[in-house]
């Protein structure tokens, strides 16, 4: 019988919140079992060949940006950059805009780079986005630190920046929407739509209010961390994790679905898997269980907070993923500039109104009609991801979740179609023979593979502000605990401080270790 078979915390899910949690509580001691469903671990943090053999694609999340600046790889907390073989390609430039006219406008990890771009079209624009970023500079840290920490009461929060002008200032920015900021700082429609299609990235319309904080958030970020990706894959991340689990003593077993938590007498005791087995935790369980799943995953539990956490907001859409082999590397309108860009996002220069239609058509379940998408193509950074000479491509589109005609298994392919034609407008060479093979995937595809992605949410319920800080995903579940079941704690997207590659499991491995009386001033700097 393993050590194992009877570890000190089991862990439900191999993602990136919960890997990160359990590298943490395994660093600090803990005998630590991750049980993934999934053949391949890492949930949304994966890679595969997709196409052709040797080609290597990110099925889920390809940028690490937020991340950068968070302890895990700012301080290295874990070594999985010093100890376990994690390495990034950092290109020229964290995010662009083509549009169809060839413009281009990008933004640069230098503010006063950045603002020459945006000069370009508007000096005014220019300055008024360096107010923005000086704003942020001085903000932008204790907010980075908040998300590497369980969150605060949110009227604290709102507390706190009631007692400064500046703190006034962004509680303002976080009321408003992201499309009311921009459109009252930024004058020129391209500066607008550029910093619009930025924002829409977070699965909710740039005019729904509330969203005017990722704006200030992601300047603060784009200025202080340099955006990257991992070398190999972003299933570099998954497996420097598991080689960090590992070297302490932990242990990640994949094929291994979880069908409840053993919940006696208001005490997690362990887990029943899907074949009837079960496993017992001495000291914790902790869970990827999305807050719409608890009360079946978890018997016992008060019926009012299984009520409410049902009744949480999803966002207004997900996308479909378009994963390429090329045989020969794009070639853009807009000349070399893309190149050395992490992400590149396209935007048809047609009307302002027709921009900000595809959110209503996204909302009412219907298909966008105009062309926003981005494709990030690593090969240009990172030869190691596909043969020699030969490039890959993801390709990113906003769709709904719930398609109004028809189901996603038959629509996914004809929407790709689409997808690709509107591409090859901006880089005409990504067509024909040059698709050597392709990969799609549909936001019901990405549901299927990890259930924190609720019918395709990437960042698990919608990030307003009433589902953020303190409130995420509820009041009551926001400090990772599950009232009613003791020694449960929650990880993923739906938590603190959020979707993407954020960190969010080191959060909840600061209560864990909290509750069971462990130093982990170590492990934990800053």
């Amino acid at each position: 019988m393993s050590k194992l078979d009877n570890p000190d915390v089991i862990v439900v899910g191999a993602g990136h919140n919960t890997l990160t949690t359990a590298s943490y509580l395994a660093s600090c001691g803990l005998g630590v079992l991750v049980l993934e469903k999934n053949a391949i671990p890492g949930g949304g943090q994966i890679s595969k060949a997709l196409t052709l053999p040797g080609f290597i694609h990110d099925s889920h999340a390809t940028a690490v940006v937020h991340l950068q600046g968070h302890p895990l790889l700012k301080n290295d907390e874990l070594g999985l950059k010093s100890k376990f073989g994690l390495k990034f390609a950092y290109p020229d430039s964290s995010f662009m805009t083509i549009f169809d006219d060839g413009d281009t406008l990008a933004c640069f990890m230098d503010v006063d780079r950045t603002c020459a771009d945006i000069a370009k079209y508007s000096a005014k624009d220019a300055e008024a986005y360096r107010a923005m970023a000086a704003m942020m500079a001085q903000l932008g840290p204790m907010i980075t630190m908040s998300m590497a920490k369980p969150p605060v009461k949110f009227g604290s929060f709102i507390s706190f920046l009631e007692q400064s002008p500046i703190g006034e200032e962004m509680l303002m920015a976080m009321m408003h929407s992201s499309y009311d900021l921009i459109v009252e700082r930024f004058e020129h429609p391209k500066v607008r739509l550029h910093f619009l299609k930025w924002m829409a990235e977070m699965s909710c319309s740039p005019e729904d209010k509330t969203t005017g904080m990722t704006l200030l958030f992601l300047i603060y970020s784009s200025h202080n961390n340099p955006a990257g990706c991992v070398v190999g894959g972003t299933i570099g991340l998954t497996n420097a994790m598991i080689s960090c689990i590992e070297h302490h003593g932990g242990e990640v077993r994949c094929n291994s679905p979880v069908k409840k938590i053993i919940n006696a007498g208001g005490i997690a005791k362990g887990v029943e898997l899907d074949d009837g087995s079960v496993l017992m935790a001495k000291k914790a369980v902790v869970a990827a269980i999305h807050p719409f799943d608890l009360g079946d995953m978890v018997p016992g539990l008060d019926a009012g907070l299984v009520e409410r956490a049902k009744k949480l907001e999803l966002s207004t859409y997900g996308g479909v993923l378009i994963n390429a082999a090329l045989n020969e590397a794009p070639r853009w309108i807009a000349g070399k500039q893309p190149e050395g860009c992490l992400c590149v996002n396209y935007v048809d220069y047609t009307t302002f109104e027709d921009f900000r239609r595809t959110f209503d058509e996204l909302k009412y379940g219907e298909l966008p009609t105009h062309f926003c998408a981005y494709t990030s193509v690593h090969t240009l950074y990172d030869p190691t991801r596909a043969p020699a000479g030969k490039h890959t491509l993801y390709m990113y589109g906003f769709a709904p979740l719930h398609p109004k005609a028809g189901h996603w298994d038959d629509l996914k392919e004809a929407r790709a179609d689409w997808m690709m034609e509107r591409l090859a407008r901006y880089a005409p060479n990504v067509s024909g023979s040059n698709i050597l093979a392709r990969h799609v995937d549909s936001p019901l595809d990405m549901y299927r593979h990890t259930p924190s992605l609720r019918y395709g949410d990437n960042v698990g319920i919608a990030m307003y502000i009433y589902q953020f800080f303190g409130r995420r995903p509820t009041p009551e579940l926001a400090q990772y605990r599950v009232p009613g079941a003791k020694g449960l704690y929650l990880s993923g997207p739906f938590m603190h401080p959020g979707g993407g590659l954020t960190g969010g499991g080191r959060a909840t491995a600061i209560n864990v270790m909290e509750d069971l009386g462990l130093d982990y001033s170590k492990v934990i700097i800053g």
